[in-house]
């Protein structure tokens, strides 16, 4: 899971932008008032938004089509990265339902663009089958290593602390409920977590708040690829309901009588209109970037949205 936080934070600057036009910026202000909100309340967002959906919704052949943007500060966006997510295989066992997918992805920088294919897996477990109330059901697979979701968002915002780096080529697949389920559980303080700060960043101790949680619904139209479909996909009237959550999450960095405070705001768009895989709308961080050899920061947002989504319809 860190990867995928990785990739979907602030970390595509190259050199030459960084040294030319961003230089003489302004380090934003961000400490606005903040409302506390609980682990609780922030969770509970999340699911509530995200809705009641099986995860058997996915069938073979089902295709989802993605673009990530990039705006510095209030620059235009720019298109970094574009990935296609096609479910190849299903398979049944005795106690699960085995997913193989196919992962496509192409990185752009300026006017070249890397691509790559790669398989990829998840399970549901039979027992969760049908448990389309919660999130955390859905798949064994959730979590892609044994950090907890606060453990591996902090190593994500951590990591623009050192250096604003360019793109790797060690993307790996994220699927939308992955998001929601990071998300639900970022806020909670873990024991692991504790353990990273003191030994890996060698501070007293760290604290995670969340705050300004926001709920908001909405109509809007389909995405212009969906528009273009039969029947748009069989959307009514070519509209999703959606529901947006956005929240503050901070990490408080402390030795002795110093705090150092790492914040990223995160918004996560959802739709009880798509079935599980295309659930997620639109996934956006925002926050403050430092600049290499420069104690200056800028404000980088970076939103990976969904563009199109097919369903295979030869599938009973």
């Amino acid at each position: 899971m860190n990867k995928n936080l990785h990739r979907l934070l602030p970390q595509v600057l190259t050199v030459a932008v960084v040294a030319g036009s961003l230089s003489c910026m302004k380090t934003p202000d961000l400490d606005d008032k903040a409302v506390p909100a609980s682990a609780q309340e922030v969770s509970s967002s999340l699911v509530d938004g995200w809705g009641s959906v099986s995860p058997l919704t996915m069938l073979k052949g089902d295709f989802l089509f993605q673009e990530t943007e990039q705006q510095i500060d209030t620059m235009e966006p720019r298109l970094v990265l574009q990935e296609g997510i096609t479910i190849s295989n299903v398979t049944e066992t005795a106690d699960q339902y085995d997913y193989t997918f196919l992962y496509q992805t192409a990185v752009i920088s300026g006017e070249n663009s890397s691509q790559s294919t790669r398989e990829d897996h998840r399970s549901v477990l039979k027992s969760n089958a049908t448990d389309s109330n919660s999130v955390q059901a859905a798949s064994k697979k959730s979590l892609k290593s044994t950090d907890s979701a606060a453990l591996a968002t902090a190593k994500s915002v951590l990591a623009k602390k050192s250096d604003v780096k360019t793109l790797g080529d060690d993307y790996e697949m994220t699927l939308g409920f992955e998001r929601v389920l990071m998300l639900a559980n970022s806020c909670v303080m873990t024991d692991d977590l504790l353990k990273y700060c003191k030994e890996t960043l060698k501070v007293d101790s760290c604290e995670i708040k969340c705050a300004n949680l926001t709920k908001t619904s909405e109509v809007r139209p389909a995405p212009d690829l969906i528009k273009q479909q039969s029947n748009c996909g069989g959307l009514p009237n070519c509209q999703l309901n959606v529901k947006k959550v956005t929240f503050d999450w901070s990490i408080l960095l402390k030795t002795g009588t110093t705090t150092e405070k790492q914040k990223v705001t995160y918004t996560i768009s959802m739709t009880p209109d798509l079935p599980f895989l295309p659930r997620v709308l639109d996934y956006c961080s925002r926050g403050l970037v430092q600049i290499p050899n420069s104690t200056t920061k800028v404000l980088v947002t970076v939103c990976n949205r969904l563009k199109n989504f097919q369903r295979n319809t030869s599938q009973n």
